[in-house]
């Protein structure tokens, strides 16, 4: 006889609870976070681990939460003896409230460089970057944390907002911060520095590479970066004079270009020249490499066409308004034509004339003139004509090339050991943090952030972060064992990838329930759900088994 059956929801839980095992995690932050005596019932790293995995399975609300794990194996998930009642909301928020206490950054660094460790990935290129989180409800603008408003990259700049600060090394988290919503990017790199010498060992980060885009060069982040010896790779800004100076002296050298070709397999992708230089700037010595790709973003395409709309309806009112004065003698008409001439340089090109009009004076008497009075007299006036024509296709395409051409700054000198094509690849690879972010704020991730205080906001950031590692290291675990397969993944859809995202094979979970009950005495779990070939492959992949979900006999 078959005694009454449990039925469980598991998804891919028990995928995130055997990757937290396999990291430590919950030792680690139980070493990092003791317990207080109101929580002697669970201890906080178990907590964080019930909130990871519901983060990364079904987000919700902290008050939600406990009626997730109602259809959870909790047991399976969180080990033996833990019950759904111990994951009230208050529970759950006093183990924000400890983390927070604890310091988020030192709880984040240890953990994230725990798997950075089992991935075996070293210390290397460093990709660094920021995203705003937009938030609903109020917050005071004088707590620890400012949830307030600034420059939103969600486009909502009627919300409140916080900033995570990321860093990446090969699509792995490693340096995770929850910032000021108005914190500027300039101000962060500045700030990210200094914590990374605080946080990391110094001899793990001899290898580092610091990879940031053109917020990173500001007089106080260079000066860190000469302070620290650490290497760094970024875009110089326009505003830099230097900037623009070497991009023209580049593409006057048209010969000193060197080839490098595309740096992706995708179809369509641009191909990069480069040309190397070695400037001071501050008064030290940098090497800048000038970089022209084959094609033009629509962004900036855009931005030419409207300049040449702008230029062009600009200098037509101008012309007219010279075209109106008039000029006693003709050298003050061509002194005049040549200042008008020395203020409009641009892209349309002009023809001009200084033209002599004969203006008949008024009369110096009123009235209808005498039959024989002599005719009013005749002044010789001169002007300028001045027609706008539209600019030549050769000037226009060195537009594109000037408009296609960024320059890099970077302190690593040595050209045998790093050529201009390593450079340029390291720092397009800056495409992985923002991959990161994408993630981020997906709806798989993100919702509403249903807490009342900045302390938790930034404890949930925190958690934010740490549920990005265990996506990424779930993703790069796949992926690095893809490179070495001869077929590809079959996914949802029968799309097949030898490269998918976390996403995409997060989706084969998705329906999966195990069953439990008990015949003749002995307890039996079943997986009553179909499961495919393809998610046993991915389970291999990530050297995990059906044996995750329970699905073994046990002892009743």
């Amino acid at each position: 006889m078959i005694e009454p059956v449990s039925q469980f929801v598991v998804e891919a839980a028990p995928v995130f609870a055997e990757l937290i095992r396999r990291l430590g995690w919950v030792e680690r932050i139980d070493r990092m976070v003791p317990v207080s005596p109101e929580d002697c019932r669970l201890s906080v790293g178990l907590r964080v681990k019930a909130l990871l995995i519901n983060i990364l399975t079904d987000r919700k609300a902290l008050y939600h939460v406990q009626r997730f794990y109602q259809r959870q194996d909790v047991e399976l998930l969180l080990g033996p003896g833990v019950t759904v009642d111990a994951l009230n909301d208050d529970a759950l928020g006093r183990a924000l409230d400890a983390l927070d206490k604890a310091g988020v950054d030192r709880i984040f660094a240890e953990l994230s460089l725990a798997a950075l460790d089992d991935c075996q990935v070293p210390l290397e290129c460093l990709h660094f970057d920021t995203t705003s989180i937009s938030v609903y409800g109020a917050y005071d603008d004088a707590s620890q944390l400012r949830i307030t408003y600034g420059f939103s990259k969600d486009r909502r700049p009627d919300l409140k907002q916080f900033i995570f600060g990321l860093g990446t090394c090969r699509g792995l988290p490693v340096y995770g911060s929850i910032e000021d919503g108005n914190l500027s990017d300039k101000t962060w790199n500045a700030q990210t520095l200094a914590k990374l010498m605080e946080l990391y060992d110094a001899e793990r980060l001899k290898g580092a590479i610091y990879i940031a885009d053109s917020a990173a060069v500001t007089p106080e982040t260079l000066a860190g970066f000469r302070r620290h010896e650490v290497r760094f790779i970024s875009k110089l800004p326009n505003t830099y004079k230097v900037c623009g100076q070497m991009i023209r002296a580049a593409i006057e050298k048209e010969r000193a270009w060197v080839e490098v070709g595309t740096l992706s397999d995708r179809k369509g992708a641009a191909v990069y020249r480069t040309q190397s230089f070695h400037r001071e700037l501050d008064g030290v010595t940098y090497r800048f490499i000038a970089v022209q790709s084959s094609s033009l973003d629509a962004r900036k395409e855009k931005a030419l066409a409207k300049r040449l709309e702008q230029e062009r309806a600009a200098w037509q009112v101008d012309a007219a308004a010279e075209g109106k004065i008039a000029y006693a003698c003709e050298a003050d008409a061509l002194r005049g034509l040549e200042a008008w001439l020395k203020s409009h340089r641009g892209y349309h090109k002009v023809t001009a004339r200084t033209v002599a009009v004969e203006v008949p004076q008024k009369r110096p008497t009123r009235g209808r003139p005498k039959k024989d009075a002599p005719p009013p007299p005749v002044v010789t006036e001169y002007r300028n004509i001045i027609e706008i024509h539209a600019p030549e296709e050769a000037e226009l395409e060195a537009a594109r090339r000037e408009m296609s051409t960024f320059v890099l700054i970077t302190n690593l000198r040595d050209e045998q050991r790093y050529s201009n094509a390593d450079i340029l690849r390291m720092y397009l690879e800056q495409h992985e943090v923002e991959g990161r972010f994408r993630f981020l704020k997906s709806p798989y991730l993100v919702g509403p952030i249903y807490l009342h205080n900045d302390t938790r906001v930034r404890a949930f950031g925190c958690l934010m972060l740490l549920a990005l590692v265990l996506y990424s290291v779930f993703e790069y675990r796949i992926r690095e064992r893809m490179a070495r397969e001869t077929e590809p993944l079959i996914l949802p859809g029968k799309r097949k990838s030898f490269r998918p995202t976390g996403l995409s094979v997060l989706e084969m979970f998705e329906g999966i329930c195990t069953m439990e009950f008990i015949l003749q005495g002995q307890r039996y779990r079943v997986a009553n759900t179909h499961i495919e070939p393809q998610l046993e492959r991915v389970l291999s992949l990530l050297d995990m088994d059906l044996s995750i979900f329970g699905v073994e006999k046990k002892t009743a």
